[in-house]
């Protein structure tokens, strides 16, 4: 980019010197007092030089407000050009479905807190009795099964009782075994308390429960519009009654107490711009406002080839209203020297300018800073006051003799 910015003076350069169309040639003086040539001094600017540029003005703070859910709008509390306070509820939706939802949801929490409670404290002496009980009546059941069994087989060896029938006892006796076993398990458990796995099934139960109280609760909240800062209401789009979706515009608000510029800046002129940096903001009528910096883009954009710039600036009377021209004038800070643009000529090796001493011409070799618009900044190679030679440079060898238009 910056060998662009470098082609691109030099060819101004060349047009301003007499490289494009040729200009026409100096006057010849009449007599030996030499060419008459037009001459500028080189000056250091007494008065503060500004770099201009415009762009839209447009509120810092813009946003068009949504409902975070669906249902049925139940109040719009605002009209276009209410102001409003940050925190304010600037509509609501019908909240009945979501308030169920949310007590729902809070009462599977308290349910799974009281299940993991009760692991927690262990089974109750009635509990542990009603299950000690349980293991004796699986015992004597067990018993009988067993002494059933035994008989049947005496029985069946004295051909009393069929084979088919024994087979059953023994049937029964083994659901005995098993309901006894069982019994003595659940007996042991309680007298143990719960095991690791249960409490951890427990605590995902009450995970998982909060994890909905939450959701209930925020899509509870989205139901309510509120204003994220204080501003003005520009349009209501929707009204009670009605319908609205996520995402579906509802009420635009902006803040005017604030405002900003954007700016697309050159390559060659972005180093004029600094974050921080005080700066003038002029409305249409002249009328000047202070602003800053606020924002210099450390890439340049793509698509425009340019870097983008903001400036902010207070609005306090919000006199400033979004879509205005403004002109940001950018203090320049100069090192150097301003001549005419013209006073420079240009060579493939070097840029030089031709002064005016003693009515001779003399060439000078410089160091060529920024453009100010029709003027540019000698940064070596002259000195304040020195008198430049504007006027066809192109013509005048060094050594000849030259004099100022007008001279006597």
């Amino acid at each position: 980019m910056k060998k662009k910015a470098l082609i691109g003076l030099s060819a101004l350069l060349l047009l301003s010197a007499g490289c494009g169309p040729a200009p026409a040639a100096p006057e010849a003086a009449a007599g030996p007092a030499g060419k008459v040539v037009e001459l500028a001094a080189a000056t250091k600017p007494t008065a503060p030089l500004f770099l201009s540029a415009t762009g839209i003005v447009e509120a810092k703070r813009d946003v068009i407000l949504s409902f975070g859910a669906s249902g049925k709008i139940a109040k719009i509390n605002v009209a276009k050009g209410s102001q409003v306070a940050q925190g304010s509820v600037l509509a609501s939706l019908d909240t009945g479905y979501y308030q169920k939802a949310v007590e729902a949801a809070a009462g599977q929490v308290k349910e799974a807190s009281a299940r993991k409670t009760r692991k927690l404290q262990g089974a109750t002496p009635e509990e542990i009795a009603a299950a000690k009980l349980s293991v004796e009546r699986s015992k004597v059941r067990l018993e009988k099964a067993i002494t059933d069994v035994a008989q049947g087989e005496r029985l069946v060896q004295g051909g009393a009782m069929a084979q088919s029938e024994l087979d059953n006892l023994k049937i029964e006796k083994t659901k005995a075994e098993l309901d006894a076993k069982d019994s003595q398990i659940s007996l042991e458990k309680l007298m143990k308390g719960a095991e690791a796995d249960e409490i951890a099934s427990v605590n995902a139960s009450i995970t998982q429960a909060a994890s909905q109280v939450a959701q209930a609760t925020k899509t509870l909240q989205d139901t309510k519009l509120v204003a994220p800062f204080g501003g003005t209401v520009v349009t209501v789009s929707q009204e009670a009654g009605e319908l609205s979706n996520p995402g579906q515009d509802v009420i635009h608000l902006v803040d005017l107490s604030e405002m900003k510029v954007a700016l697309d800046v050159a390559n060659d002129t972005i180093d004029q711009y600094k974050v921080g940096t005080k700066v003038s903001v002029v409305n249409q009528n002249g009328e000047k406002t202070a602003g800053t910096v606020s924002f210099v883009a450390p890439v340049i954009d793509q698509k425009t080839g340019k870097y983008q710039v903001e400036i902010t600036f207070a609005n306090p009377k919000e006199s400033w209203r979004g879509g205005m021209l403004a002109t940001i004038e950018v203090p320049r800070s100069v090192k150097g020297v301003i001549v005419p643009l013209e006073s420079v000529g240009i060579t493939q090796a070097e840029r030089y300018v031709m002064t005016a001493e003693n009515g001779v011409a003399t060439r000078h070799v410089v160091t060529v800073g920024q453009i100010v618009g029709d003027k540019i900044e000698v940064l070596s190679g002259l000195k304040e006051n020195e008198q430049v030679i504007t006027s066809g440079i192109t013509y005048i060898v060094e050594g000849e003799k030259v004099v100022a238009r007008g001279a006597k």
